[in-house]
């Protein structure tokens, strides 16, 4: 009569783990990612709505926010609308939803009719450890001289950024708890070595004092900062739309926006 071998419980309990075990290996090996946000830097201001006008050729730095549920190693390339495409790169990514920022960098225009209104765009392709793509479109606005002056010509607002909390808010908005801490950044860029006179305004009609600030010139930009902490668990902060505003006066007059949307949980 042919025997039959019964596997006793204590190896039957070791194969079971065994089993778990290897579920959950393949299972880590597989982290979830997904980019969480992206940027553009022209001349190491933030680009504000992705569009940049002033004196050509201009530093593009793009930047893009990974972020996985486990350690993982990814590899990318880039895409652009040239035509050009990286050699792959790898990145070692922490987990445990901590985004991992990955940049890319492109030096381009020039003073010329064809860069007077460029639409570009490059895009960031992950293929491992899962495939995923963001696309960051662009304008350029390439000119001999200054642009966006007034009273004079030679004091521009280069860009404007928002931020919620030390981190930029994609598209002006911030969901999470409240109050939340808010900053509002400006970088003014001047031709020539100038003083200028200047203010911040809110939708909520509070006005700062005013101050005086001294510009170097040359095409170099100045930043220009405010905060403001705002923000309740209250049905008014649910779906808050605001603004601040940086103000200068004559004789080089400017004025700049930043909208902004609050979703207090």
């Amino acid at each position: 009569m042919k025997s039959h071998k019964i596997v006793g419980r204590p190896l039957l309990l070791a194969l079971v783990w065994a089993l778990i075990a290897v579920a959950t290996s393949s299972t880590d090996a597989q982290a979830a990612i997904h980019i969480g946000g992206w940027s553009l830097r022209a001349n190491g201001q933030v680009a504000q709505n992705f569009v940049y006008g002033g004196p050509c050729p201009v530093a593009l730095k793009f930047g893009w926010g990974v972020v996985s549920s486990d350690p993982v190693e990814a590899t990318y390339i880039f895409l652009r609308n040239d035509g050009a495409t990286s050699p792959a790169s790898s990145i070692a990514m922490a987990g445990g939803g901590r985004s991992t920022p990955i940049y890319d960098d492109w030096q381009l225009g020039a003073n010329l009719p064809n860069f007077s209104n460029y639409h570009g765009w490059v895009e960031l392709v992950v293929d491992s450890p899962s495939r995923l793509s963001q696309r960051i479109n662009f304008t350029l606005h390439c000119s001999a001289g200054d642009t966006g002056g007034s009273s004079g010509g030679n004091v521009r607002v280069g860009g404007a950024a928002f931020f919620a909390n030390g981190q930029i808010a994609p598209d002006h908005q911030y969901t999470g708890p409240c109050p939340v801490t808010l900053k509002f950044d400006w970088g003014i860029v001047s031709s020539d070595a100038t003083q200028i006179s200047y203010t911040f305004l809110r939708n909520d009609g509070a006005r700062g004092a005013s101050a005086m600030r001294s510009l170097p010139g040359g095409g170099r930009s100045v930043p220009f900062t405010t905060q403001w902490q705002l923000g309740a668990n209250l049905p008014q902060f649910q779906n808050y739309n605001g603004w601040m505003e940086l103000h200068t006066d004559p004789p080089h007059s400017l004025s700049n926006k930043i909208p902004f949307t609050l979703h207090c949980q």
